[in-house]
This record gives structure tokens, C-alpha cells and sequence, in this order.
């Protein structure tokens, strides 16, 4: 009788929930250029109390590079789950503080399987597929996908104007040094059809629900942006990161 009631119990419960794999969180990463502390990323991912998701990041400039380059960029994701699919609603991306500023919003009309785009200067459509995903959502899919052992790690993506592939090629396992720590991670990296000198690569740990603890992108003219996971609260990180030893000077006796 109680394993029938709980069976009852399981089918009760709303779909999203059964579903929701990757908790909710809060992500600081320390921001580098060419190898200097250059500001900071935040990512956020919450739910609502009506299974409603939403996962923020957001990028300021610090100390020197403040100065010459005061943008701060924000990406909003409202989001729900369909069974196993991440299914977008809408995106936002703001670029604030700064001489070019840029203002981006996609609804998704997925009845009509088309998104409407605003930059609030010509606003137009795009038909789009099942399963498209946007630019800042993919890569909680990639760590659901990751999560779930699915292959292949390619994800279409509403970008601007047009939809676009992303493939997600695995390099193989890595130890990163992070401020909390050592951890280990499946290294990948993002393949580009034509990458003129551009290239991104995670480092995703399995003990955090495969969350990037290191990300690095290559510029075309070849500067390198680096982020690395320095605080991270709503998932456990018992044992995940291995303390990093410090050596300090023998004492001398008098």
C-alpha cells in the first residue's frame, strides 16, 4: 500500500519537477584578459514556485580595464522543461556603460515554431526548429546532456538573425586549479565551421552537475578571456575540490 501511494505520488507531481536535474545556483568566475585580472562573471539559475526557470549572467569590467572599457553585459533566459527538453521562452541581452551599447530580445513562439526579434531598431522573424535553444541556455543543456551521457553534443542555436550549429567535441579529462581549489573535468571545446582564429573551450567538473568551473575564449586578433569559478553556492561541493597546498617557510630555531 505505501508503494502504490508513493508510485501515485511520483505521477502527481508536476513534469518539470521530476525533470529538474540541475539545481538551482549562484556562480562568481574571476575574469582575466591575456593574463590579467580584468573583472567578473556572475551566473545565476532560479525557479520560480510555478516551475518557471531563469538563468542570468552577467559581466562587468574591473579595476584598469573599467576604465577603458565600462560595459556591463547581462543575458536573461526564461525557461521550462518539456519531458527531457530545454525549451526556451525568452532572451534578453543588454550591453550597458559603454560608447556601443546593444539591446537584443527573442520571444519564442514554439505553437508557430518562429521567434520574434527586437533590437529596438528592426524588429523581424525567425522561423526557427524543435529543440532551438539560445545563446546563454545551451550550455545548461550541455550540462544536462553531459549529465545524461548523450552523443552527439550539437545543439541549434537562434543567433541574431539566423540559426546556427554549435558542436561540442570531447578533449578528454583535466585537473583545473581554481581558487577553491583542484577539481577534476571533461575539457571540451566548441567546433567552428570556420573559426578565423576563434576558438572556445569548458572545463566541466561531473561532482557539480558538470557546471564549468574554467571557461577560455581565443579572439581572432588572438586575445584570450579566461574565466575561472572562484564562489559557488546551491550545489554541494563536498569532496569535489581537493584543497590546495600552500608551502610555507621552514621554521628556524633559535
Amino acid at each position: 500500500m505505501i508503494r502504490l501511494t508513493f508510485f501515485v505520488l511520483i505521477l502527481l507531481l508536476p513534469q518539470w519537477l521530476l525533470a529538474q536535474d540541475i539545481p538551482d545556483f549562484s556562480a562568481n568566475y574571476l575574469v582575466k584578459i591575456n593574463g590579467l585580472q580584468a573583472g567578473e562573471l556572475k551566473r545565476d539559475l532560479i525557479t520560480t514556485t510555478d516551475g518557471v526557470r531563469q538563468f542570468k549572467s552577467e559581466t562587468q569590467a574591473k579595476g584598469v580595464f573599467a576604465f577603458f572599457k565600462p560595459d556591463l553585459v547581462e543575458e536573461v533566459s526564461i525557461w521550462q522543461r518539456h519531458g527531457s527538453i530545454i525549451r526556451p521562452q525568452s532572451y534578453l541581452y543588454q550591453r550597458t556603460g559603454g560608447k556601443k551599447e546593444k539591446y537584443l530580445s527573442l520571444k519564442f513562439d514554439w505553437k508557430n515554431q518562429r521567434v520574434h526579434i527586437d533590437d529596438k531598431q528592426h524588429p523581424w522573424q525567425l522561423d526557427i526548429e524543435p529543440n532551438t535553444l539560445d545563446k546563454l541556455i545551451y550550455q545548461l543543456a550541455l550540462m544536462s546532456d553531459l549529465a545524461d551521457q548523450k552523443s552527439p553534443l550539437t545543439y541549434r542555436i537562434a543567433d541574431g538573425g539566423k540559426l546556427k550549429t554549435y558542436k561540442i567535441s570531447v578533449l578528454g579529462q583535466e585537473t583545473v586549479t581554481t581558487p577553491l581549489g583542484t577539481i577534476s573535468t571533461i575539457k571540451m571545446t566548441r567546433h567552428r565551421d570556420s573559426p578565423k582564429g576563434r576558438q572556445t573551450t569548458l572545463w566541466c567538473a561531473p561532482s557539480l552537475h558538470y557546471l564549468p568551473v574554467k571557461l577560455e575564449h581565443i579572439e581572432k586578433g588572438g586575445s584570450v578571456f579566461t574565466a575561472v569559478l572562484r564562489r559557488l553556492g546551491g550545489i554541494v561541493t563536498t569532496d569535489a575540490f581537493v584543497p590546495v597546498k600552500t608551502s610555507h617557510p621552514a621554521m628556524i630555531k633559535p
